[in-house]
């Protein structure tokens, strides 16, 4: 019962990693947040409902600095960690590249123009094609965030821990049934 339970919301994990992925797809072919904002809610209110449940259930490690690298990875694939690590620097990647690329503002449309607006200030006019193309980096930021979320809440759904099984190196997804 309790494996089902988890099952189900490594799935609805999976599915919020599958739309984070076609969003960013997306974003090449001229998505942008406007053009997924009912998405965009889901997905972050999706991360939380998925993570508040982790958190409980973990909240006396949680105290512990190194959880997520030494707890987390006990019991599960070899691959697990590595993989989420791999994610998170495609996540900080793009976000480092969205501040650059973006001078730290925000690409919008203020009286019919295209700028970069920084709390109000304008940073710089921008052309129809630059715009588009930060919008599209603003929302490939978001798409990474998600995936980089997502893939921590489906890795750790999907792969019950065993504590007495653990500290083995043969333990292998298919000794889980």
């Amino acid at each position: 019962m309790i494996l089902a339970i988890r099952r189900s919301i490594a799935v609805l994990a999976a599915f919020g990693l599958a739309v984070g992925v076609v969003v960013y797809v997306g974003s090449y072919m001229g998505l942008t947040m406007e053009g997924v904002s009912r998405w965009a809610i889901i997905l972050h209110v999706g991360v939380f409902i998925l993570f508040i449940p982790m958190c409980f259930q973990n909240y006396s490690s949680l105290s512990d600095r190194s959880f997520f690298w030494s707890n987390f990875s006990k019991g599960r694939p070899k691959w697990v960690v590595p993989t989420i690590k791999w994610i998170g620097l495609f996540f900080l990647s793009h976000l480092l590249l969205f501040f650059v690329v973006s001078r730290a503002s925000t690409p919008q449309i203020k009286s019919g123009q295209y700028v970069l607006d920084d709390h109000g200030q304008i940073k710089q006019v921008l052309t129809q094609r630059e715009y588009l193309h930060l919008k599209g980096a603003e929302l490939r930021l978001f798409a990474t965030g998600w995936m980089s979320f997502y893939v921590v809440l489906l890795f750790y759904w999907w792969f019950p821990r065993f504590p007495e099984r653990a500290d083995r190196d043969d333990f292998s997804a298919s000794e889980r049934g």
